[in-house]
């Protein structure tokens, strides 16, 4: 029986040949997005675990050895909104630790850049960038070190005693070599869950509805067979052998299209990041699943579209209406609804209510499970809509079997509610950070502050905001520099050297010394002088006749773009003399006209600010506001891609639903012509049947995620947030992707024409 399923399939005329072929293209396309997902997703697994020598923390005294110690100073700085880690090291001993990349130390005067910032130091102005490298460059780091290609880092030698009085500077015995703790990495890992969830389901489809293309043709043969005397065993073989062919050819068809587009696959940076190209690939496990569940799904959906032979011979012949979908079918759709209100009621700006997520999933399982219901209501209503023998013969047919009808639309119908979902909270997410005046006004303006703050890269976990507490270790001047800044000698230099530069705005912001905290957890107090703030009167004005006021400085140093505009003055803040002579200089903050101005200023601040105890970068509000967006940004993007694949995986179904059905009815469209029906007639039933099950579903699917969304802006976001609006985005990706799937239909009504042409007519 193996081998007559083979001839079956392989040796059964032309239109066999065909349906295996366009049955393993489609399955071709859903197994290679599903093998891009699996390789970005292991790109990012990498990425995430990779040793994250950032984290080196100082070796306690007791497990040092001399001969294997080095003094580390890690920073961040800021070129153009990208963040440069940076790592200032030199060798106490012989055998000191190398940092990953290298394979020696670098001396005192060299630097080793990773390729990525080795690009940018050839291509930037050096007073824009290079000259906050002391040395030369001696070398590039290898890509252990880093998490892609366009990472950039910088290991600068110093010498021992030269960094050793910088503060933030630790001894080292031993760097970090296992994964670090990152800020956002499960927000990432659980987007790419939900994205890989929100088509699987489609791409499941598509390779079920692939392998029963022209299923009525071959149900008759197999009907045959039985009556040769064939028993149910041989038919379940003969089917398994033609849907495992046929997943077969579509698994290698898929990893082949998956091969050519990896390349440009590799260079896209669906996450925040660009990986590097040789771990953006499947797992050897990813490929084997792909083998082995692709074939057992197309046979598992083979064996169940037989259960009419299996149960008599005649069994084909005998077809009877299926029942009408029942009203439970809405129930899980209603509950998930409820469970999702439920959920926010519970949800506040600090935690999101334990129903909100399974509400979530739930109302998605609710729209596949309620589309046949909702498309049999809609069959009903066509022909008293729309007049006419088209809506007549769509509806009755429809209506017959609603849940087939369906099933070839409901991954559109998903990719609509997950779009309008992310369409209605990205936009209010991004309104809530960037919406305000304030943020606008001071996009331009640079803040540097001098006082004790966490130190953050890229892949270092950094929690809370605002400066941190001091060291109790640190030496009594370093510690006073924690609490205030920087000293009146150092910082009265700095602003002298600041008005080198023609056309910048300067305003200093100096420490009250009797408000200060040790533990930092009152209220931060500064002084500022009025002249320079109503140069930046989005941060509040002073009092009425002030030359200076005290200020409530605290705010500025928080990462949240909200807070860090808030104002730092008012009309009631205490006027105070404007004498700053021996004040600690807590912050400086600066408005530039323009990008090159920008760097060259910041490049000075870090050049002459050695001896701060930041060790953060001056960063503008608006690199701060564009930092806060980066994580929003990239989970839509994660989402958008997820809503653009299923509606490509949703269109190649509706092309392999709709071909399929033409060639099934190829007898009952040709009778239909002969008693006269003219081919338009037939055309516009071809259509209301694949465009009724879409908009009776999506209609419902956008109205809940839009309420959805509503309700979340409304519980999460602060008072005052507008309603989300469905922005340009949103209507373009959506209308395109329906738009594209009418085409798809459209583009087969020329076979409509063809097989029930009046010349081919024959009489059986």
């Amino acid at each position: 029986m193996f081998k007559l399923g083979l001839q079956l399939t392989l040796r059964s005329g032309r239109e066999a040949i065909i349906r295996l072929m366009v049955t393993g293209a489609a399955v071709a396309a859903g197994v290679a997005i599903l093998l891009g997902v699996l390789a970005d997703f292991h790109a990012f697994e990498l990425t995430a675990n990779r040793p994250n020598w950032e984290g080196t923390v100082a070796t306690p005294a007791r497990q040092r050895v001399a001969a294997r110690t080095e003094l580390w100073n890690y920073s961040d700085e800021v070129y153009q909104g990208q963040t440069i880690e940076r790592l200032d090291v030199a060798a106490l001993g012989p055998d000191a630790p190398v940092p990953p990349g290298l394979t020696k130390l670098p001396g005192p005067g060299q630097y080793y850049a990773s390729p990525a910032l080795r690009t940018l130091l050839r291509a930037v102005p050096r007073d824009q960038l290079g000259a906050r490298f002391p040395g030369s460059l001696a070398g590039t780091i290898g890509d252990r070190a880093l998490t892609g290609p366009q990472e950039l880092v910088i290991y600068v030698g110093d010498a021992p005693r030269a960094l050793a009085s910088l503060p933030g500077t630790i001894k080292v015995s031993k760097i970090a070599a296992t994964s670090g703790r990152q800020v956002w990495t499960h927000y990432f890992r659980d987007a790419f869950i939900t994205a890989a969830l929100a088509f699987l389901f489609p791409i499941l489809i598509l390779i079920g509805t692939a392998t029963k293309l022209a299923s009525a043709r071959r149900e008759e043969r197999y009907a045959s067979l039985r009556l040769t005397g064939a028993t149910g065993h041989d038919i379940n073989l003969i089917a398994t052998v033609d849907a495992v062919l046929s997943g077969l050819l579509g698994a290698a068809g898929g990893i082949a299209i998956f091969a050519a587009v990896q390349p440009t696959l590799a260079r896209t940076a669906i996450t925040s990041a660009v990986y590097f190209p040789a771990d953006v690939t499947p797992t050897v496990w990813g490929y084997l699943g792909v083998f082995i569940a692709v074939p057992a799904a197309a046979a598992i959906t083979g064996l169940l579209a037989l259960r009419r032979v299996r149960i008599t011979p005649f069994g084909v012949s005998r077809k009877v209406t299926p029942p009408k979908p029942r009203l439970w079918r809405v129930l899980p759709l209603a509950a998930g609804v409820a469970l999702f209100i439920a959920g926010m009621a519970l949800t506040n700006a600090q935690r999101i209510g334990a129903a909100t997520f399974p509400g979530l999933i739930i109302v998605m399982i609710g729209l596949v499970v309620a589309g046949p219901w909702l498309t049999w209501r809609a069959a009903e209503l066509l022909p008293k809509l729309v007049r006419g023998a088209a809506p007549i013969f769509a509806a009755r047919r429809l209506a017959d079997n609603p849940k087939a009808a369906f099933r070839s639309v409901s991954g559109l119908v998903l990719a609509v509610f997950l779009g309008t979902l992310v369409g209605g909270l990205i936009p209010a997410a991004e309104a809530t950070t960037t919406s305000t005046s304030r943020a606008t006004a001071l996009s331009n303006v640079l803040l540097d502050s001098f006082l004790a703050g966490p130190v953050c890269g890229n892949n270092v976990n950094c929690t809370g905001s605002g400066p941190t507490g001091p060291a109790a270790s640190a030496p009594p001047s370093q510690l006073r520099m924690q609490l205030e800044g920087l000293p009146p000698g150092e910082g009265g230099k700095l602003l002298a050297g600041l008005t080198q530069f023609a056309g910048i705005t300067t305003v200093p912001v100096y420490s009250l010394r009797s408000d200060a905290s040790p533990d930092f957890r009152g209220t931060y107090t500064a002084v500022v002088g009025c002249a320079g703030m109503r140069a930046l009167d989005a941060l509040g004005q002073c009092p009425a006749g002030a030359r200076a006021a005290k200020a409530t400085a605290a705010s500025l140093y928080g990462d949240n773009p909200m807070d860090t505009t808030e104002p730092i003055v008012g009309r009631t803040s205490p006027a105070v003399p404007d004498r700053f002579t021996g004040l600690y200089l807590q912050a400086v903050l600066i408005k530039v006209r323009g990008p090159a101005e920008l760097e060259v200023v910041r490049t000075y601040l870090i050049t002459h600010t050695r001896q701060s105890v930041s060790g953060t970068a001056a960063r503008t509000f608006g690199e701060a506001v564009q930092a806060r967006l980066g994580v929003a940004n990239t989970v839509q993007r994660l989402i958008d891609v997820a809503v653009a694949l299923t509606l490509i995986v949703a269109g190649c179904s509706l092309a392999v639903t709709v071909g399929g059905g033409l060639v099934e009815r190829k007898r009952p469209f040709t009778m239909l012509r002969l008693t006269g029906t003219s081919t338009v007639t037939l055309y516009r039933v071809v259509l209301a049947e694949a465009v009724l099950p879409l908009v009776a579903a999506t209609v419902i699917a956008a109205g809940l995620a839009y309420g959805m969304s509503v309700l979340t802006v409304n519980r999460i976001a602060p008072p005052g947030t507008p309603v989300p609006v469905l922005d340009h985005v949103y209507y373009l990706t959506m209308g395109t992707g329906l738009a594209a799937a009418i085409l798809v239909v459209l583009a087969t009504l020329p076979l409509l024409g063809r097989i029930t042409s009046l010349d081919q007519a024959r009489f059986e």
